[in-house]
């Protein structure tokens, strides 16, 4: 996925819990406005509504903002596998020895699937809101101009109500109650039915109901809670939020209705009659929408004027509320524990390298680190120690970005002592990266293209530079010492096993050969080796003679590849495969602030 697909999976997922908190304001608000007018209720309602519309959008351009543009790329990281399967090659098996960022699997699940989800239920949705809009066309067509008399009474009634709008008197062909289709162009249909069946004072009444909605602009909020009612049809609260609107927008209508006609039992008889007809189309405002029973109870006096909301999803928006914001607290304070838990160096500084020159320094001696030069990318390969294929997602200045880092930390040897691949130091790396750049990660396996380390003949004969180890590891020293020297165009081990033969090739990332994949070892040999392997990097490094081994010959612009190379030296093969691969994914991250 994009940043942008990325962030809105996350707006869409943190929106359960937004709006029940938005849910349970306004239903506390409702009942503060209890026994004020339907008007101020309508528009608390409105402004809740409005609320829950923007929420995700402010959450998008926040995390985007936040995160500086993190792409995501989930097509890269198939569905996560166990993370020690009993097939898993040794060298895939990358050491985390502290959890970061901790993760719920369920909320993982919930973020992967809310987009999809989402997605099909908006097409569902905006297929009823088409559905609406035509059989408002449809309504519209089947009309015919309204008599002089009608049109005499609906200018009346407007004038007195004070709508100055132009408005159009149809008479509908279908059985369909008195509705306003239209917002710039408001369309007041009339079927025959209701003016036969009606007396002259209760079509008043509905006429003025209706020329109400026009002057209130409630046809353009209706189509908006409509669109608001498609884009987030999953949350309970949008529905109750959008049906409170609407029951107080009849209510403002009909208050208006009274007033114009001057009899409330009246109007109520009007709208029972009403009542027996269809109900309008949802694109158009009718004179029977909202709850019938409540509207006439309230006209003839026999419920209070003004009524507080239901106390049941008020309640339950509260408890939703207060269960969502204690549920990110606990992961906050779960992930800010985990990260206490890492050493930290003393004194850091962080500035940009803002030299256009390819210098990249590291030192680390007397309890100080400098770094010159590196991207974020060579950072968090250096503090998880590993390769840079298998750092997925990032912002767009991953490797564009360069960073100078001082640091500093108390001298003592435990720091620089490595136990199964790491140091105190790597973990005072990865503090240092989520307390300045904000980092947030999680690890991940899935399927990914690899190279597999097999033998090249059937008669199973090795190269030449592949010989077996017959030295002493706890004895050998200098030259001979057991252990493996990457670099640009050669790899030299002594007393290595294939898996680790196999981590060296793919530790080749970063001096100019295209494998740029991790490579496992399915060669079936045993023992130890000691190997010495020359090819011409498929980018040669600009690199004075110095720079390299003493014992390196010099590089041959015109040698054999890595992978011609490893079948007539070794005797191996690089075979393209597909094995289980540890990911790390950045979840999110941020340019620092320079000190």
């Amino acid at each position: 996925m994009t940043a942008f697909t990325q962030a809105l999976s996350t707006a869409l997922v943190d929106f359960l819990w937004q709006g029940a908190t938005v849910g349970a304001l306004l239903w506390m608000t409702l009942v503060a406005l209890r026994h004020r007018s339907a008007q101020e209720r309508y528009l608390a309602s409105c402004l809740a509504l409005g609320a829950l519309s923007m929420l995700p959008v402010l959450t998008v351009v926040t995390l985007l903002k936040a995160y500086g543009g993190v792409a995501t790329a989930q097509a890269m990281v198939p569905a996560a596998l166990p993370a020690a399967s009993p097939s898993m090659p040794q060298t895939l098996l990358q050491i985390w020895m502290v959890p970061e960022s901790p993760r719920q699997p369920w909320l993982d699940v919930v973020q992967q699937w809310a987009l999809p989800i989402w997605t099909a239920g908006v097409l569902l949705f905006s297929i009823r809101l088409l559905a609406g809009w035509l059989y408002a066309v449809r309504l519209r067509r089947r009309t015919s101009p309204a008599d002089a008399a009608t049109m005499t009474t609906t200018a009346s009634i407007a004038t007195r109500i004070g709508l100055a709008r132009p408005v159009r008197v149809a008479m509908g062909t279908l059985e369909e109650g008195p509705s306003v289709i239209g917002w710039l162009r408001p369309t007041l249909l009339l079927p025959p039915a209701t003016a036969m069946g009606l007396t002259t004072r209760q079509l008043e009444a509905v006429i003025a109901h209706e020329l109400a909605h026009i002057k209130r602009h409630d046809y353009l909020v209706n189509v908006l809670q409509v669109l608001v009612e498609s884009l987030f049809f999953y949350h309970p609260v949008v529905w109750w939020t959008s049906r409170c609107i609407r029951l107080e927008r009849e209510v403002c209508c009909d208050d208006v209705a009274v007033r114009s006609v001057g009899d409330a039992s009246e109007y109520a008889r009007a709208l029972t009659a009403l009542a027996k007809q269809q109900l309008a189309a949802r694109l158009a405002m009718a004179a029977a929408g909202g709850p019938l029973l409540y509207r006439v109870r309230r006209l003839l006096g026999r419920t209070p004027p003004d009524v507080g909301p239901a106390v049941l999803p008020g309640l339950a928006a509260i408890a939703a509320a207060l269960g969502a914001v204690a549920l990110n607290v606990g992961l906050h304070a779960q992930a800010t524990a985990a990260s206490s838990e890492l050493p930290r160096f003393d004194v850091t500084s962080v500035k940009e390298h803002r030299e256009n020159d390819r210098i990249i320094f590291s030192q680390a001696q007397h309890g100080r680190v400098t770094l010159v030069g590196h991207s974020l990318r060579t950072l968090i390969q250096s503090a998880y120690q590993v390769q840079e294929f298998q750092i997925i997602d990032g912002p767009d200045w991953l490797d564009s970005v360069r960073f100078n880092i001082t640091a500093t930390y108390p001298d003592d040897p435990e720091n620089d002592r490595r136990s199964q691949g790491l140091s105190r130091r790597d973990l005072m790396m990865r503090a240092l990266l989520a307390d300045r750049f904000g980092l947030a990660v999680h690890k991940d396996t899935g399927q990914r293209p690899v190279f597999a380390l097999v033998t090249a003949r059937r008669d199973g004969k090795l190269g030449a530079q592949l010989r077996p180890f017959t030295g002493d590891c706890a004895t050998a020293k200098d030259a001979e010492a057991c252990g493996t020297a990457v670099g640009p165009g050669y790899i030299r081990a002594r007393g290595v096993t294939m898996a680790e033969l196999a981590t060296a090739f793919s530790r080749l990332t970063n001096t100019g050969s295209s494998l740029n994949r991790l490579v496992v070892d399915r060669s079936d040999l045993e023992g130890r080796y000691d190997v010495d392997l020359r090819f011409t990097p498929d980018h040669m490094p600009n690199l004075p003679p110095e720079a390299l081994p003493a014992w390196l010959p010099p590089l041959d612009p015109n040698g054999p590849s890595i992978f011609t190379a490893v079948q007539e030296q070794l005797g191996l093969k690089l075979d393209a495969q597909r094995a289980p691969v540890d990911v790390l994914v950045i979840d999110r991250v941020h340019r620092p602030t320079e000190d």
